[in-house]
């Protein structure tokens, strides 16, 4: 029965009332009022004198800065008679700051220089020497004494990376600097704000009520079904099973993403800040207004930064998407008669041929694959004719596709089902008073709670964050990029096609195979098969997998691992298009065009197999240890899965046996069959994907863990039984032995038994790079070179016997080495045994090589322990300079003894400890890392550097790209000699300490809070 008409008139009133309201609501919420911190740093600190002192503002302008040098300062500075740095925001070189301030005094002036420019320069006379700077967004005021002030309106606000002055403490004394930082993104809603977010929370509610109580027409009847082929209730719980064991199986040993450890990192300094700031760079911006899955991770981070723990969002949208694709979308799209168990077997192959190379870890692409498969669902089955609560499906589709906008740039997919089901939607919401066309009230009741709960998104974007924060943002991202436009999308699938780990051979052929089958499938469908017709819903997903590509187009940022938001779709897409192709074997379809589109679909299925097969097996940082194929083409048994006739020899093979048993089954079959070998094609290739993927990463950590060497899967399983520390456990740093280099073992005679032709004692080296120092003991002692001669000379070296101490498990015997030590170039350390008097009796001989052909840095190299022959308690240096060509030098220090010790030990008691971010996801039990948070990044004392293939970890220290550590060029930096115990060959990455010739962080702050509407802020 319908609703009577002024009850359908009442409720049409208050749907639009509380559909507009919710709109209104949203729209207005980025510009209610927040309240926003304010942070002041003063130095000196109160009651200390001035100090020179890091100080690394973020960004490094701050909003305004105020600066006074006494009158007492300048005089003592003028009294030198040297040019003397009063004041400066940075460590002064050369004669000035790009873009800093510089107070200094030169030839009885005083200077003041701003941005790398003189402003102003003063001789003191009677009227004051006192020196006073003010800038802020409008202008920058100097005056010295009681001059003129010079005035530049416009002028930025200098840069600080530090608070300096040449002068002792004392005579500094009465200089300070005030400044406020550009605290941008710290905020929280005000009561005003919070009170906008529970009425709309309320409204939702509201609004989905009443789209489920809304009277809905009769339902039409549609053509009788055929039989339902639905596989046993005991046959899909196995399947549910095999697949839940699968994604948890893989949350233990699966690879880590490219931006896990960045991601990561955002969300645990999130902790301290408040804002789910970029960290490392972009002058840590905040990632609103797509921060949804990191305020969904937080929480777990507050308990854990184990990766296996943070991967537990992502394990739970991937069993969230396997069930709104077997459950939700495959139910409506295929019919009855072709649902079973193939079926079921083959949704499971393609869900998890798309889900497992992308979607485990911290990056929010599981959830967009989430929202846009679960949105397809609500409208597959809210447009239906049977379905018996339409509007509050659709309501639930459009809150859904509101929500995936707010998690990323690419939840923008999650609008693909919706632009193809919009004629179906438009007539449901017509309709749906009773059997005749709505009202135009009840259609813009309807209308008005739709666009009330996809304004969901806007609420949930600009919840935490202002709308001048998002733009500051967004013109933070945009300017430093990268930011491409919409005709780069090629850069993508460029990446995706590349070597390394964006284009891994698993990654290429979900996307690749999903786009082969669509080539495929479209002019299928275009024929109109009389086969398809039991297929009424194959042609809105098709459409939407189509546009779900077009759409990827409008996303600003172009990584291949974007890719994974298509996961939910992709799997329905290649289910369903493989089912169809079968059905048409199945209908014995005679028809020319379709055996020409199966044969011409077959080949392109199989070159885009191939394509995607000729990449490697390659993956991220660690996770390519011990990988199968990691550097190669995948070919098990040495089969080329990367050359297009072993997929087009299988699809034949497998099409003939197709085309026997279903000649003995139905008594025909014919040229029908040939349109089965796209489908054969994408269910083998999809298996060997998972298969790939299953096995590879189930051998690696088991060849790791049997060179006693690092893996992801490990830590994840010593999670599960404990506490496990990650790499940094795993990482064995060298510390020399205290007590210095090795001594001759004839001290009265230190020369004896040496012979050097070519090679010159204690020069034979650049000038410009000579030996470092060993830690703690000063400069090495014992030095020998073949520069002195000039590249071009040869010459060989037979140093001294040194006396070898007892080694234990853990140790070995370096030396330092610059220059070549390959080629034809050697370098040698030989063990000895003492015999009577001088005599050593020679045991064996060791060579040391890093491969690193004309390095003139001086690096270690060492010969372990273990491969030290028994019994050896003498050791000398053995070299030979044989290259005749540019660079074909060699020098080499005198040997000496190295302890290791974990790094996780190592780190214990130093720190702040800065990993850079392609490491951070690997080191969970580094806490004390430097927080940026109120404008200010703290000083870190120790870096642990990403292996040097990962340029891009340098973002951290990059000016122009807004690296929020730029300033720790402040520091000399000393790297730690390192290794990854069990495979000391492999560049994990180094350990870097940071010496600063000033203080840390020496300086007061003061965070105060201030209203501001939502579009206030600091420019």
């Amino acid at each position: 029965m319908s609703d009577p008409a002024p009850r359908r008139r009442t409720r049409s009133v208050v749907a639009a009332l509380a559909g507009v309201f919710a709109v209104l609501l949203a729209v207005a919420l980025p510009f209610a009022p927040v309240v926003a911190d304010r942070t002041t740093v003063t130095w000196p600190s109160q009651g200390e004198q001035p100090t020179s002192t890091t100080a690394l503002f973020v960004p490094y302008r701050p909003a305004e800065l105020h600066a006074e040098v006494p009158c007492t300062a300048v005089q003592t500075a003028l009294a030198t008679g040297e040019r003397t740095t009063l004041l400066a925001t940075d460590v002064v070189r050369d004669e000035g700051l790009a873009n800093g301030l510089v107070v200094d005094t030169d030839a009885g002036q005083v200077r003041v220089l701003v941005n790398g420019r003189l402003v102003q320069t003063v001789a003191p006379d009677a009227t004051g020497c006192d020196v006073r700077v003010d800038a802020d967004d409008t202008a920058l005021s100097v005056v010295v004494g009681s001059g003129t002030p010079t005035v530049l309106a416009g002028e930025p606000v200098p840069e600080v990376f530090a608070f300096t002055t040449d002068l002792a403490p004392e005579q500094a004394d009465g200089t300070t600097v005030t400044a406020r930082t550009r605290t941008w993104f710290e905020s929280t809603p005000s009561g005003v704000k919070t009170a906008m977010i529970g009425a709309h929370v309320v409204l939702v509610a509201l609004s989905l009520l009443l789209l489920a109580r809304w009277v809905v027409r009769p339902a039409r009847r549609t053509e009788e079904q055929p039989a339902r082929r639905v596989p046993g209730r005991a046959f899909a719980l196995a399947c549910d099973a095999a697949v839940l064991a699968t994604l948890s199986l893989w949350i233990v040993i699966a690879p880590n993403t490219d931006d896990d450890g960045y991601a990561s990192m955002t969300i645990r300094n999130g902790l301290t800040s408040g804002d789910i700031g970029n960290y490392y760079h972009w002058f840590n911006a905040s990632e609103a207004p797509f921060t949804f899955v990191q305020h969904i991770v937080q929480p777990l981070a507050t308990l854990s930064a184990a990766p296996l723990w943070l991967r537990l969002p992502s394990y739970l949208a991937g069993v969230l998407t396997w069930f709104a694709v077997s459950r939700g979308v495959l139910p409506v799209v295929l019919p009855g008669s072709v649902r079973g168990r193939l079926a079921t077997v083959l949704a499971a192959v393609c869900f998890l041929a798309w889900w497992l190379p992308f979607n485990t870890g911290v990056r929010p692409e599981p959830w967009v694959a989430l929202g846009s498969v679960t949105v397809l669902a609500l409208l597959l089955r809210g447009t239906a004719p049977t379905a018996r609560r339409p509007l509050l499906l659709i309501g639930a589709a459009a809150l859904v596709a509101g929500l995936c906008l707010s998690v990323t740039p690419s939840g923008v997919i999650a609008l693909a089902p919706v632009l193809v089901l919009l004629p179906r939607i438009w007539r449901t919401v017509r309709g749906v008073d009773d059997a005749h066309r709505s009202s135009w009230w009840t259609t813009a009741g309807v209308a008005a709670l739709l666009a009330g709960l996809a304004s969901s998104g806007l609420v949930v974007m600009f919840a935490d964050q202002s709308w001048h924060g998002v733009a500051k943002a967004t013109e933070l991202h945009t300017a430093i990029g990268p930011n491409l436009y919409w005709y780069e999308e090629s850069t993508r699938y460029g990446l995706l096609l590349g070597a390394g780990a964006q284009g891994t051979a698993t990654k290429r052929l979900a996307v690749l195979l999903t786009i082969a089958v669509l080539l495929v499938v479209v002019p299928l469908l275009a024929r109109r098969l009389p086969a398809l017709r039991e297929f009424p819903a194959v042609h809105v997903l098709t459409g939407s997998m189509a546009l779900t590509f077009a759409l990827l187009f409008t996303t600003p940022s172009k990584w291949s691992h974007h890719f994974g938001s298509l996961a939910g779709l992709g799997a329905s897409f290649l289910t369903v298009a493989c089912l169809v192709l079968l059905q048409v074997v199945r209908s014995r379809a005679r028809d020319r065009v379709t055996v020409v589109v199966a044969l011409a679909g077959a080949g392109v299925v199989a070159l885009f197999v191939a394509l995607s097969f000729s990449g490697a097996n390659s993956w991220y940082l660690y996770s390519n240890l011990g990988v199968p194929w990691n550097d190669v083409p995948v070919s098990p048994f040495g089969v080329p899965l990367g050359n297009p006739a072993t997929w087009l020899v299988l699809a034949a093979a497998a099409t003939a046996v197709v085309h026997r048993v279903w000649s003995r089954r139905s008594g025909g079959g014919g040229v029908a069959v040939l349109a089965a070998a796209p489908a054969l094609i994408t269910v083998s290739a999809a298996a060997a994907s998972v298969t790939v993927l299953l096995v590879g990463f189930t051998v690696a950590p088991l060849r790791q863990a049997q060179a006693g060497s690092y893996s992801l899967a490990a830590t994840n399983l010593g999670t599960l039984t404990g506490v496990s520390c990650g790499i940094a456990e795993d990482v064995d740093v060298l510390l020399d032995d205290p007590d210095g280099p090795l001594t001759p073992a004839s001290p009265e005679e230190p020369t004896d038994g040496e012979t050097a032709d070519g090679f010159v004692a204690d020069a034979g080296y650049l000038p410009s790079s000579p030996p470092p120092g060993t830690p703690g003991t000063g400069p090495a002692t014992y030095t020998w070179g073949s520069f002195e001669g000039g590249e071009l000379a040869t010459g060989t070296l037979v140093s001294r016997w040194f006396t070898l101490p007892e080694l234990t498990d853990g140790q070995d015997v370096a030396v330092t080495a610059s220059g070549r030590t390959g080629g034809a170039n050697r370098l040698e350390l030989e063990f000895g045994r003492a015999g009577e008097g001088t005599d050593v009796t020679p045991l064996a001989r060791r060579t040391v090589d890093d491969g690193q052909a004309d390095q003139p840095a001086w690096r270690p190299l060492a010969v372990a322990a273990g491969d030290v022959p028994d019994g050896a308690d003498r050791v000398r240096v053995l070299a030979t300079d044989a290259s005749t060509d540019v660079g074909g030098w060699l020098a080499v220090t005198g040997p000496r003894v190295r302890t290791t010790e974990d790094l996780q030990t190592w780190l214990a008691g130093r720190g702040p400890v800065l990993p850079d971010w392609p490491l951070s996801w690997h080191v969970p039990c580094v806490e004390n890392v430097p927080v940026v948070a109120d404008g200010l990044a703290q000083t870190p004392t120790v870096i642990i550097g990403a292996p040097s293939a990962y340029g891009t970890a340098a973002i951290a220290y990059l000016h122009d790209q807004g690296g929020s550590f730029a300033g720790v060029s402040l520091a000399d930096t000393t790297e730690v000699p390192s290794r990854l115990a069990g495979a000391p060959q492999e560049e994990w990455g180094h350990v870097l300490e940071l010496n600063y010739p000033l203080g840390r962080d020496l300086y007061d702050r003061v965070t105060d809070e201030v209203t501001l509407w939502g579009w206030q802020g600091d420019r």
